[in-house]
């Protein structure tokens, strides 16, 4: 049987040094046990209420998860109600004595003092769990009666380690620290509510600091106006520090969010100036795609698409603005994001050709409208040779060919025609040849199967470390009349591609497809 307590908060768990120790100990069969509990005195557990010596009482996890109410003796955790006379307990303590050797500062098992059963013991004098959420180890008061100072004889050291605070209970001594809470303190004063930190003048400070700016952000989540209105009020005018901070960052994002459009209005013009710069930072970049995201009039639109607009490709091109402009497009509406489907198609090959860039342009593929959206992909046709070619460039091309329309399909089809050979020897254009012959239109297929097949340089398709992928794609993807026409102009070769390992690939799959090949 286990006991429970009536209250479920969340406690803490005993102390690690604790529970090493009583890890290594064998754990006799006695009501002393954590978990055992002698099934004779447990119609009197619920109302019971002990002290043992005057050491204060504590709430723990026993071993199923349970909160328990316990009083720790060194080297017993002793749970609270566990017997109703000092006679029911003495046997269990003198048998224990036996088995268990106490901690080297201890000369002898203490005594048990028969005025600590209670068993009318009020209510009352029941020390309260910890609170919700605290998981430090709280000890609890003795009962007035076994007090410090009211002749038990005990008193209690501060524990080796403890925070030192105001109102801090007394520990018993042993093996093990108790930690306090921590408390949040502005200049020597504990802030525990929006008003204590802005009679304190200490808003702006806790917005800076981790803990600090944890707390602001537990209260804004409360949504209660006149908090975020203090919070506000405080923090407007260090819009561009804290939205770069850290820390800050997610308290100006908390404001976007639960603030109303004036207070969104403030927080945009506070940084409008430095608004580029903010949304360059890795930290500041979150807040500026909040801004973006939750502008809910046009005067905020305007505002940050104003500021925006000048710099826009510096943005298209940096690590953390990029998503600025990603953000835009995905969150305004046509026409405030209009001046960035004209930069892109205005410079389509530059955008496309940078690491940043490609994400971008692809995003706009996405969100474009019909006019916008024709015009940026004759631009990406037109710089398709070059493209391919390019470590960013050809994953533009290859997102087009994944839209698997026909008609954008033959157009880069044919702005590559004649160097599907050049390009299919080189590392990033032969991916999207690939592609090409993955996309499954047969004059597709048929195009780049006659250019291959005809080329002089036959033998070096096959032996080549990209073009053999192409080249094993086409024996694939091709109809059966094309895969005989390039059987006829492989076989001649099919000797010397047992001498490389690329050569083996594609020798194996033209073995497969037409074992009389082997006797050959």
């Amino acid at each position: 049987q286990h006991l429970h307590h009536p209250q479920p908060p969340q406690p803490s768990q005993p102390p690690r040094q604790l529970q090493q120790q009583q890890q290594q100990q064998p754990q006799p069969q006695s009501m002393l046990n954590m978990n055992i509990v002698n099934p004779q005195l447990s119609s009197a557990l619920p109302n019971m209420s002990i002290a043992y010596n005057g050491l204060p009482l504590t709430t723990v996890m026993n071993m199923n998860g349970v909160p328990q109410l316990v009083t720790v003796v060194s080297p017993y955790v002793l749970p609270a109600g566990l017997a109703n006379t000092h006679a029911a307990l003495q046997p269990s303590i003198q048998q224990i004595s036996q088995q268990i050797s106490p901690y080297p500062f201890h000369t002898s098992l203490p005594q048990l003092n028969p005025g600590c059963f209670d068993a009318n013991t009020p209510a009352s004098s029941m020390p309260s769990p910890p609170a919700h959420g605290d998981h430090s180890l709280q000890m609890a008061q003795p009962p007035p009666s076994q007090q410090i100072g009211s002749g038990s004889g005990w008193a209690a050291p501060a524990a080796k380690g403890a925070a030192a605070s105001v109102g801090a209970e007394s520990v018993p001594p042993g093996p093990y620290e108790v930690r306090q809470p921590k408390r949040l303190m502005v200049r020597g004063r504990e802030i525990r509510s929006v008003e204590d930190a802005a009679e304190a003048g200490a808003v702006l400070e806790l917005a800076h600091d981790q803990n600090g700016c944890r707390f602001l952000q537990d209260q804004l989540d409360l949504r209660h106006k006149p908090h975020i209105d203090c919070i506000f009020e405080a923090v407007k005018g260090d819009v561009v520090r804290l939205s770069t901070d850290p820390f800050g960052n997610y308290l100006i994002q908390k404001l976007l969010q639960y603030g109303v459009s004036d207070q969104r209005l403030q927080l945009v013009m506070g940084c409008l100036e430095q608004l580029v710069n903010v949304a360059l930072n890795v930290h500041g970049t979150r807040v500026v795609q909040k801004m973006v995201e939750c502008a809910n009039t046009p005067q905020q639109t305007a505002a940050v698409t104003a500021a925006i607009e000048p710099r826009a490709m510096d943005l298209i091109c940096d690590m953390n603005g990029n998503h600025v402009i990603q953000r835009c497009l995905a969150s305004l509406r046509m026409p405030h994001s209009q001046f960035i489907f004209d930069l892109v198609t205005a410079e389509c090959f530059a955008v496309a050709t940078h690491r940043h860039g490609c994400c971008v342009l692809q995003r706009c593929l996405d969100h474009a409208q019909s006019t916008s959206r024709e015009a940026l992909i004759a631009e990406i046709v037109r710089h398709a040779p070059k493209l391919v070619v390019d470590p960013f460039g050809n994953y533009v091309v290859q997102y087009i060919l994944e839209l698997r329309q026909a008609a954008l399909t033959h157009a880069i089809v044919q702005a590559l025609q004649g160097g599907f050979c050049e390009l299919s020897l080189q590392k990033f254009s032969s991916n999207v040849i690939e592609k090409c012959l993955k996309s499954g239109d047969a004059q597709v297929i048929s195009m780049v199967a006659q250019e291959l097949t005809s080329a002089r340089a036959l033998s070096t398709l096959l032996h080549d470390p990209f073009a053999n992928y192409v080249m094993q794609t086409l024996l694939t993807v091709s109809s059966d009349l094309e895969i005989e026409q390039l059987v006829e102009k492989i076989q001649p070769h099919l000797a010397s591609l047992r001498s490389t390992l690329y050569g083996k690939r594609i020798q194996a799959k033209l073995l497969r497809r037409y074992p009389k090949l082997a006797r050959s």
